[in-house]
């Protein structure tokens, strides 16, 4: 306590110095509200009510439309390269998020993220089968720090929340096509029909295609994209209290999908392979042979809904959702499981089946009270099917194959219950309190079986002895989550907020192991500022977080040569840090935009399971927690008279961070730098442009995931260079 108090008050020095020059700069701040000719306000629901970003008291980026256009953010990954304090990897297909250097590595069926993720208010356990969705987006919210009271469980990290387009009371439409390299052809389109005064409707789709990145002969190149998807979102308005939405939807994954690199470690002193220090990574990660025959599909079906009711001092909100996904994948993965065989793989078919409602009541009181209360359940029954397979004598990674283990759970089930309220009073007229708390009850449990032969004896002698069982796993959580602000208006335009806040991640089990939630105590204190006739933008936060409890996932090679994934309650962290976002409109046609970003995190109590000890890993460096990260950017508008040409720049720079908690050499990503480069031309009636772009300038290598094993270690990389052109079309 006394560190965190110590910390935040040289961060409130340096607060309040800022402050100091905003009384030169509050009486042009005011006017510019009405002049138009600054930054515009944007409209954001990280609260669950409509408020404006500026005045909202917590650290938050949106990323609009235009910039989700301008980037060719389709998927998470994308959205990494340009959402500040956002980092994105891979463990196989599955992805892990982080936000300010808090994740979770565990992307079992059981393991829950760090990072609340979610389309329209609907909330998703993983991330699994999304990247086809992102399409017709109006806007994405990230959210840095523990949400706890509003967003609940799974929130230590912050939340992401991506806003689809709704429909609209007139006609519009639009159309786009891009080109580029690797094959890549997207196309995107979108129509809004207002059908009477009462009902609108929009249709969009999209389709994204690429070649892969890798070159992997004899099979086809992996880390390729192959989806497509359609929404059709009905906007209905039966009386002037009663608005519903209603969004269906349903994307289509396919491909080879996520590929590894695997690769021989170094030979250590003693002789032994050292999985520690990092190998020369062959073909520079382009190119590396795998057998034929991996492949991923998905299919999701998903409808959710939004209805609203005016009780004119409040609003009765209910949001659900259900959402069915079919996924299958079979993935070559002789690098997890050390043997230099091309045709080992593993097989993952999982059909989850999720449902989710929430209840609130909004105040709209003209007073100095408001509050917000609600209810909200979740639940995902899903029927998993892991095997580890070898294909013997083939070429392909197809037919007949030998069963070496399978891991059969048709019953795994989730269950999220939980109530909530947050209220704020204002002291003055421009001083506001808040607090809020939530309960939740959080249960998993999975049942189903296990059939395995001894790994090590069957890539010797080929010798085949099952042994098999049942396997049964519980857990029940009760948690409860509190929050407090203090908001402070200086002027319109300036305005400084101090929170507190708690949050978890639900707690679980393995076939091994069981463990409890991990909980998460932060402070922080920002200030939101506009300057020069609402010209200049600069929003500052620092931050503290005593983390305890932390789930630790470790890859463990059993005996019989096999891999398991044991996770346990392993101590304690502490995170500090200071952000600052600024946007300056310089000039009508020029654009400024940074981020910068120090972080500090470090295990302070940190033991893990090594052989049949624990290693004490205390000073080590979070996974994906970069001490020093930045984005900047600038853009200027070329008047051609005809149209308009806007040239863009903008580049992403990160101190080095790793892959895990030992902070090998092997799992770490140097710093680096990450460039684009965009040119869009449009003419003066507004009907079309056109978009070139080079993304990853610098065809820097740039790892997603790595993960030591027997004999191999397994990288994973982001996208490299890439470039292409884009035409839109409005009607």
């Amino acid at each position: 306590m006394n560190r965190s108090r110590n910390f935040l008050l040289a961060a409130s020095t340096c607060a309040l110095a800022l402050m100091g020059s905003q009384a030169a700069s509050a009486q042009s701040a005011e006017a510019s509200a009405d002049t138009g000719t600054g930054l515009g306000d944007i409209v954001v629901t990280a609260e669950k009510r409509p408020t404006l970003l500026q005045k909202t008291p917590l650290a938050i980026s949106v990323i609009d439309a235009e910039a989700i256009k301008a980037n060719g953010v389709g998927n998470l990954q994308d959205l990494a390269g340009v959402a500040p304090g956002f980092n994105f990897s891979n463990n196989g297909a599955q992805t892990i998020l982080t936000v300010r250097g808090v994740s979770s590595r565990d992307t079992s069926e059981i393991g829950d993220p760090a990072v609340a993720l979610s389309i329209d208010g609907i909330y998703f356990q993983r991330a699994l089968g999304l990247n086809a969705t992102m399409f017709d987006v109006e806007r994405i919210e990230v959210l840095r720090g523990p949400q706890g009271t509003l967003l609940g469980r799974n929130s230590t990290g912050g939340s992401i929340n991506i806003v689809s387009a709704k429909p609209v009371d007139h006609f519009e439409a639009n159309v786009s096509g891009e080109i580029g390299n690797y094959d890549t052809f997207i196309t995107q389109g979108m129509v809004n029909l207002p059908v009477t005064d009462t009902l609108q409707v929009r249709a969009a789709f999209q389709t994204r295609d690429h070649s892969g990145y890798r070159n992997n002969p004899v099979g086809r190149d992996g880390d390729d994209e192959r989806s497509k998807a359609a929404r059709l979102s009905v906007l209905f308005k039966p009386t002037d209290r009663l608005t519903i939405d209603l969004i269906g939807e349903y994307s289509h994954l396919g491909g080879v999908g996520p590929v590894r690199q695997g690769i021989t470690p170094v030979t250590g002193a003693d002789g032994e392979p050292d999985i520690t220090v990092k190998p020369p990574i062959p073909g520079d990660g382009k190119s590396w042979s795998q057998t034929d025959g991996a492949y991923v599909k998905g299919d999701t079906y998903f409808l959710r809904w939004n209805a609203d009711y005016d009780l004119d001092f409040a609003t009765v909100t209910y949001l659900g959702g259900y959402r069915n996904l079919d996924y299958t994948r079979n993935a070559l993965d002789e690098p997890v499981y050390g043997s230099n065989r091309q045709n080992m793989t593993f097989f993952q078919h999982e059909k989850p089946v999720t449902w989710n409602h929430e209840v609130r009541l909004t105040s709209q009181l003209d007073g100095p009270f408001r509050f917000q209360v609600g209810g909200f359940y979740f639940r995902e029954k899903n029927s998993v099917d892991a095997q580890f397979r070898d294909y013997p004598g083939k070429n392909a990674v197809i037919g007949d194959y030998v069963l070496l283990a399978r891991y059969y759970y048709p019953d795994t089930v989730t269950t999220s219950r939980a109530v909530f309220g947050q209220a704020a009073y204002k002291l003055t007229d421009q001083l506001e309190v808040e607090g809020g708390i939530r309960y939740t009850h959080d249960k998993k449990h999975r049942s189903g079986s296990y059939t395995s032969t001894d790994g090590d004896a069957y890539l010797e002698t080929g010798a085949i002895n099952y042994e098999s069982g049942d396997q049964y796993g519980r857990s029940s959580d009760k948690v409860t989550t509190y929050h407090a602000g203090l908001n402070y208006q200086f002027t319109p335009q300036n305005m400084a907020y101090f929170k507190f806040d708690t949050g978890f991640k639900s707690g679980g089990f393995t076939d091994n192991s069981a463990y409890g939630p991990e909980k998460i105590t932060s402070y922080e204190i920002g200030l939101k500022n506009r300057f020069f006739g609402g010209t200049l933008q600069v929003n500052v936060d620092a931050f503290w977080y005593d983390y305890k409890d932390q789930q630790v996932s470790q890859f463990i090679i059993r005996d019989d040569g096999f891999s398991s994934i044991d996770v346990y309650n392993a101590g304690k962290s502490r995170y500090k840090g200071v952000e600052a976002d600024v946007t300056w409109l310089a000039t009508p046609a020029d654009h400024f935009d940074a981020y910068v970003a120090y972080v500090h995190a470090e295990y302070t109590d940190f033991a893990v399971a090594d052989g049949d000890g624990n290693l004490q890993l205390a000073g080590n460096v979070p996974p994906q927690a970069p001490r020093w990260s930045a984005n900047f950017g600038y853009s200027h508008d070329f008047d051609l008279g005809f149209g308009t040409l806007t040239a863009r720049a903008q580049t992403h720079i990160e101190s080095k961070s790793y892959f895990s908690f030992y902070n090998w050499d092997s799992e770490k990503q140097s710093g680096y730098t990450k460039s684009d480069l965009m040119l869009t031309y449009k003419p003066a009636d507004k009907a079309w442009s056109v978009e070139a772009y080079v993304r990853n300038l610098e065809d820097k290598l740039i790892l997603t995931g790595t993960g030591p094993a027997s004999t191999q270690i397994a990288y994973q990389y982001a996208a490299p260079r890439t470039y292409g052109i884009r035409a839109s079309f409005d009607f």
